[in-house]
């Protein structure tokens, strides 16, 4: 019953998560493309300059690459992995909890905390590394059991062991907090088994199974010039610690801990969000809740290490202890240990029922104080969750993430210029994946205000961070959450220089893309030929006359219509040095957002293409408004070597 409840909830949340809205999906997804054409671990990623290595460890990719040799266009297989892994959970979780004798009741509680909480949900049908590293951690758990108990390094158990737990490193890099508490686990159980030798053996074989399985990392990211700790979490750190360790550190783990306890750790379990209500009145309820939620875990915890002693017990305080050293204390950091969290919740739950029970004196039937506490779990937790269950625990009520597959900004990104010219982005792998570019997000960097950095949002930052990218492009939107915009700051002097052409704005993700032309750009000797210029206007037609030859590049629509229209066509047209007009794109409708318009109109034009004249021709029925045209530009040499070519050149593109 609890896995089929999962199963329903996974496929309420999965309609509202598209591939690329994470970025790291992305990346995954890249970095498996490249394991599957034989790059190898130090293979760049696409058009991109990150490596396999350099981004995260390669043990997910490597579990893509099957399925994307199998289905090389679809994204469906690889998140069906996901919804595999998490439906292991639940079998697994069940006999992990069976061994250590807890019952039926209490086991279906944690299973039915489990299928109901959001974010688990969420991670179930992304193309995410954290439902198959939970599946690892707990045969992990399952495993390492039997094991310890045998006292032996070789068995069947111990080589799954050795083989389990860097695993959970090369599925999640954080995992190595994971790692660090079992190796910590096996060295004090064996001191307390054994007061004689050998009591040291099964915790240092982890510790050099791991070290021996990982160093195909560490070689591979020395050898690439990556940092040991990776491109991702080495610049986290790196600015996280910025003015001294020590001194970020008693700063930064108090915060951390009372983080953890009073938003992650919940929100991981049993969020109260929308459509629940959210007033002031209620977000204090709410909070109330979410402390006495953490309170439970943390008396879940004791209880199983009193009663139980398995590996969790340290395992997971350990790789808690480890995540307060990161920025982002939230429920991706949470996530990784959330089976045993849910254990933890209900068996401090019942634990505390349990005292109630039997220390006050109920003035009801033990059958009534049954139903109670049922009562009061299905109105504080199994009804909020039960509300919740559509939500993606990202975001808000109703919402979908970004949809970079299918969006008209990545169909022009990827039909403008070659691999190699730079789109300076915030969703660096994402746009890498679905446009083919390189990216680099400098100016994102440069302008970001948060606690560990000291950047601010001004001309001279933005313009730095293009120039040390030498950006070509540029793509802004709501990327990450909708209506939350990747940098409003860049946003700001993009929208307003001369420097970044629009080329297009699109509702979906409210995002534009921006063509980076002049001194340091990727494009140092280009201009806008439309930059300031009034077109001249007749029925249907909007002309760009400069009244004498000029060398064209590029020329482009991103969104035409008439007002009170149909539209029939659309047509960019160039005025050659022998006085005749051509079509250079085309679309039988309108361009833009509409439904049947066309995305947007571009025509990249060979090389010394030479025009006295752009316009744009459109035909409607019933055409009783004015052109509506925005993003219409015709881009070319700074320096034009038109001179003098009106009548030597006469060439069509």
């Amino acid at each position: 019953m609890p896995l089929a409840l999962g199963l329903v909830h996974v496929a309420l949340v999965a309609p509202h998560y598209f591939v690329g809205s994470f970025d790291d999906d992305a990346g995954y997804i890249l970095s498996a493309h490249a394991l599957l054409t034989g790059g190898g671990l130090t293979a760049p990623l696409s058009a991109g300059t990150e490596t396999v290595i350099g981004t995260y460890p390669p043990g997910y990719p490597a579990l893509l690459v099957p399925l994307l040799w199998l289905w090389p266009h679809s994204f469906v297989p690889l998140r069906l992995l996901s919804v595999a892994c998490y439906a292991a959970l639940f079998p697994l979780t069940w006999m992990w909890l069976g061994r250590r004798h807890v019952g039926d009741v209490v086991r279906g509680a944690v299973l039915g905390l489990l299928a109901l909480g959001p974010t688990l949900a969420t991670f179930a049908s992304m193309v995410m590394a954290e439902a198959p590293f939970l599946v690892a951690l707990m045969v992990l758990f399952l495993v390492v059991e039997r094991w310890e108990a045998g006292g032996r390094v070789w068995t069947g158990n111990g080589v799954a062991v050795l083989v389990l737990a860097p695993a959970l490193v090369w599925l999640k890099e954080a995992g190595i907090g994971a790692v660090a508490g079992l190796i910590l686990w096996l060295l004090a159980r064996g001191a307390a088994r054994r007061r004689g030798g050998g009591w040291w053996r099964q915790g240092t074989a982890v510790a050099l199974s791991t070290g021996l399985l990982l160093s195909p990392v560490v070689i591979a990211r020395a050898v690439s010039g990556s940092p040991l700790l990776g491109d991702v979490y080495a610049g986290q750190l790196a600015g996280y610690f910025h003015g001294g360790l020590v001194d970020r550190l008693v700063d930064v783990v108090p915060h951390s801990l009372v983080t953890l306890f009073s938003s992650a750790l919940p929100l991981t379990l049993v969020p109260y969000r929308a459509p629940l209500p959210d007033g002031s009145a209620f977000a204090v309820v709410w909070q109330v809740l979410y402390l006495v939620l953490s309170a439970l875990v943390v008396v879940g915890a004791v209880v199983s290490f009193r009663r139980h002693r398995d590996a969790a017990v340290a395992v997971v305080p350990v790789y808690l202890g480890q995540i307060l050293l990161y920025p982002f204390i939230n429920e991706r950091r949470t996530i990784l240990v959330v089976p045993v969290l849910c254990a933890w919740a209900v068996l401090g739950a019942h634990a505390v029922w349990e005292l109630v029970d039997a220390r006050l004196p109920l003035p009801w039937h033990p059958a009534a104080s049954r139903v109670a506490v049922a009562g009061v779990a299905a109105v504080a937790v199994v009804a909020p969750l039960v509300a919740q269950m559509p939500r993606d625990y990202l975001l808000g009520w109703g919402q979908d993430s970004s949809r970079f597959a299918g969006s008209r900004y990545v169909a022009i990104l990827a039909r403008l210029g070659s691999p190699s010219d730079l789109v300076e982005t915030d969703y660096l792998r994402s746009t890498t994946l679905f446009s083919g570019h390189a990216t680099g997000n400098e100016a994102f960097v440069m302008t970001y205000r948060s606690n560990y950095s000291r950047a601010s949002c001004s001309l001279s930052a933005v313009r730095r961070g293009i120039a040390a990218d030498r950006a070509a492009f540029l793509l802004l939107g709501d990327l990450n959450k909708p209506h939350v915009m990747d940098s409003p700051c860049v946003l700001r002097y993009a929208s307003s220089a001369t420097w970044a052409v629009r080329l297009l704005h699109t509702a979906r993700d409210d995002a534009s893309v921006y063509e980076l032309l002049g001194p340091g750009t990727g494009h140092p000797d280009l201009r806008d030929l439309t930059a300031g210029a009034v077109p001249s206007e007749a029925p249907g037609v909007l002309e760009w006359d400069w009244g004498h030859p000029e060398t064209l590049s590029q020329v482009s629509a991103g969104q035409v219509t008439v007002a009170s229209a149909t539209v029939s066509s659309v047509a960019l047209q160039l005025r050659f040095p022998d006085g005749l007009w051509r079509t250079v794109a085309d679309a039988p409708a309108a361009v833009g957002d509409g439904s049947g318009d066309a995305p947007y109109l571009l025509a990249t034009l060979p090389q010394g293409t030479i025009a006295t004249a752009f316009r744009l021709v459109v035909s409607a029925t019933g055409q009783t408004g004015r052109i509506v045209a925005t993003d219409v530009h015709a881009i070319g040499p700074a320096a034009s070597q038109a001179q003098g070519a009106a009548t030597a050149h006469g060439d069509t593109p």
